[in-house]
């Protein structure tokens, strides 16, 4: 079959062809695009750049600074050598410009690249992510250019840099951009009416495209680290959008009439004579907010967020129970099978004293157990339902769902709450998040919630104490871990990976469990524990870890959120630097649960001042407000909200901080452009009416494959 011509074919058209539309893309690499989730010209296009490098000129090792992805000018200094690291081998390679010395290191490399390596002569460009070990600075796997003339050197551009993609080299991948941008970028529609442009000055989007992926032709050399037009616009685009699905789906909850619950206070005083403790000021504050968004026709849609260990929980609990109280079914889902099987736990004396049907209904149950759950659900029988997302697949039915509660909101995103309200005919929400997110931010990206804050802890809880401990003084950690255990008390060991990667020297659960079994702690009951066990086996770990059958946990950060062991005084993690402030503050609430001193320590091996600096945070604060601030501004709010993974808006771009101003802005463009077209029905908004359906389109594919 012939293919048609770009010109023949509408402008959507074209860029809804697949990646083999563009001169360079073959069947090989066509997979490893697919593999990253792109698999149309369009995707492409607005698979943006993470930053830039700019390779003008030489800048010296000396001003590098370690985190950065850098591009310098070097010779090599040392010749390529094998050394062994942990049992590894490691390829090295050392340049020098004369100011410094960094040492190039390939964890997976073969017989043809160590050729290569040995061949380099003269001057080298050398481009990766800068790091520090052991007192040296280190590139792993980094891109190399030889350059053959001086001028050669000083006529390097400033390049995209675009997120890794196995099987596709950096310079091969950007030469495919630099073909899509040319022959595809004309056919792009304009997508922000011409008088929102004109208002806040922004250009068009073909140019804005053409900026963001290639500066070298708009920026002068000192506005590389600068927010370029380009970049401006799509910015704005970004966050308008954002802005619009937020407007829309408030206004589309508005519309809805929901369950109109009533306190039967009997009941409720049941439920808290099993509890073993008295509610906070703030818990019952919470409940009085929620309790009257029970009682009015429009549903509840409601975040409530709070510290780790305020007791988010207990008032998840007495809602359900309300629901129950008032004939509905309450359904919680949990962001992993550990933390609903431990609700399941936890939840099961109250249900059986209070006669309420409890059921777990999670992906990894055996195929009799699901259909045993699926049927006592969709009949109604079970009137407290406990699971993971496999509560959102198209055959689990509910006879009468009148409350969703989504814990660690953070972990899920837009599309799996809406799937789990679709269930019910327009059930109560709740979400809960245990990372606090400043009021301003959760009110523009939670826009379509309610906002309760938990801002008090239970008597009784004792700050953790967190310490830093450079590597090299490991044995200090191993020292109070020893005092711990010798107190009868418990601990965990957190590690990045799960195995050893010939692409990273970080340490990994099961070397290290093996290592720690043998020759530290030979004494100590341990046991290992990490995602990609079975089911039944996380469970039955857990289980004996909070029986005391174990004293150490090595695991990954599979034990995040939700964990409660009461014993467990002391929390270890390595390789802080890989994670952001916001985890390390879960992690650390894992312990810190009764009225035992408990420890944090964070043990870094690398990252300089800066990382040096930025987990201080974690030693002055146990505030985590504070920390979501810090981590918020040093990281974006991609991983701190969940945005990435909710399949809501894919924040490329935009910093909610940084961008304050410009978020603003976006929010008073989409509110004046609903106010005066409701609908999005003027020949003027189909682009925007179009981009919205194909979001709603991709979410709706994505649900169903939930």
């Amino acid at each position: 079959m012939v293919a048609q011509s770009a010109n023949s074919l509408s402008s959507d058209s074209v860029l809804q062809q697949p990646v083999q539309a563009i001169k360079g893309v073959g069947p090989r690499i066509a997979q490893h695009l697919k593999a990253k989730g792109l698999f149309t010209v369009e995707e492409l296009l607005f698979n943006l750049p993470l930053g830039y490098l700019d390779q003008r000129g030489g800048i010296q090792i000396s001003r590098l600074r370690p985190g950065d992805y850098v591009s310098f000018v070097a010779t090599v200094f040392g010749g390529g050598r094998e050394v062994y690291y942990r049992r590894r081998r490691i390829y090295e390679v050392t340049f020098s410009d004369g100011t410094g010395v960094v040492t190039a290191k390939w964890f997976r490399y073969s017989r043809w690249l160590t050729q290569r390596l040995q061949g380099l002569k003269g001057n080298i460009r050398v481009s990766g992510t800068l790091r520090v070990f052991g007192g040296q600075l280190e590139i792993h796997h980094p891109e190399l250019e030889e350059l053959q003339t001086a001028a050669q050197e000083e006529s390097g551009s400033i390049a995209p840099r675009y997120s890794p993609i196995p099987g596709v080299a950096p310079k091969t991948y950007r030469r495919i951009m630099k073909e899509a941008v040319s022959k595809f970028v004309p056919q792009v529609e304009e997508t922000l009416p011409a008088a929102v442009r004109d208002y806040f000055n922004l250009i068009d989007l073909q140019t804005a495209l053409h900026q963001v992926h290639f500066p070298s032709e708009f920026l002068k050399p000192d506005d590389v680290h600068q927010l370029s037009p380009g970049l401006r616009r799509l910015i704005f685009e970004e966050l308008f959008f954002l802005e619009l699905l937020i407007i829309r789906s408030r206004e589309i909850l508005a519309s809805e009439t929901g369950h109109v619950m009533v306190l039967d206070r009997d009941f409720l005083r049941r439920v808290g004579k099993l509890l073993p403790f008295t509610l906070t000021r703030a818990q019952k504050r919470v409940m009085r907010e929620i309790a009257a968004d029970l009682s009015q026709t429009r549903p509840m849609n409601r975040l409530v967020q709070g510290d780790v260990g305020c007791g988010k929980t207990v008032v998840a609990l007495l809602t359900a129970f309300i629901a129950i109280s008032n004939g509905f079914q309450a359904a919680v889902m949990a962001p992993t099978e550990i933390l609903a099987h431990q609700h399941f736990v936890n939840l099961m004396p109250y249900a059986e004293t209070l006669g309420v049907k409890l059921v777990l209904l999670t992906s990894k149950l055996k195929s009799r157990e699901k259909q045993i759950g699926t049927e006592a659900i969709a009949e109604g029988e079970a009137r407290l339902v406990i699971g993971t997302h496999a509560l959102i697949q198209k055959h689990v039915t509910f006879q009468r769902l009148g409350l969703v509660i989504i814990d660690e909101q953070h972990r899920f995103g837009v599309l799996q709450r809406m799937a789990l309200r679709q269930k019910g005919g327009s059930p109560h929400v709740l979400v809960m998040t245990a990372t606090p997110i400043p009021r301003t931010l959760a009110m523009t990206v939670y826009g379509d919630l309610d906002v309760s804050v938990i801002d008090e802890l239970p008597p009784g809880r004792t700050p953790v104490q967190t310490r830093i401990i450079h590597a090299k003084q490991r044995y200090k950690a191993y020292e109070l871990l020893r005092q711990e255990f010798n107190q009868g008390h418990q601990a965990y060991i957190i590690y990045p990976l799960v195995e050893e990667s010939e692409k990273s020297d970080l340490r990994d659960v099961t070397s290290m469990t093996e290592h720690l079994g043998k020759e530290v702690f030979p004494d100590i009951p341990l046991a290992m524990l990490h995602g990609r066990m079975a089911a039944e086996e996380k469970q039955r770990i857990m289980a004996a870890f909070a029986s005391k059958q174990f004293q150490l946990l090595v695991a990954t950060t599979v034990i995040e959120v939700g964990i409660d062991v009461p014993d467990a005084t002391v929390m270890v993690v390595e390789h802080p630097e890989r994670f952001g402030l916001s985890q390390l503050h879960q992690l650390r609430g894992r312990v810190g649960r009764s009225i035992h001193a408990s420890y944090c320590l964070l043990i870094y091996e690398g990252g300089g001042l800066e990382t040096r600096q930025r987990l201080a945070i974690m030693e002055q604060s146990n505030d985590g407000f504070r920390i979501a601030e810090e981590d918020l501004r040093l990281r974006g709010p991609g991983d701190l909200i969940g945005l990435q993974q909710a399949g809501f808006m894919d924040l490329k771009l935009a910093n909610l901080v940084r961008d304050a101003e410009t978020l603003a802005a976006a929010r008073r463009a989409a509110l004046t452009l609903i106010e005066k077209d409701p609908e999005l029905a003027k020949p003027s908004h189909a682009v925007i009416r179009a981009k919205l359906q194909r979001q709603s389109h991709q979410a709706a594919d994505l649900l169903q494959t939930s």
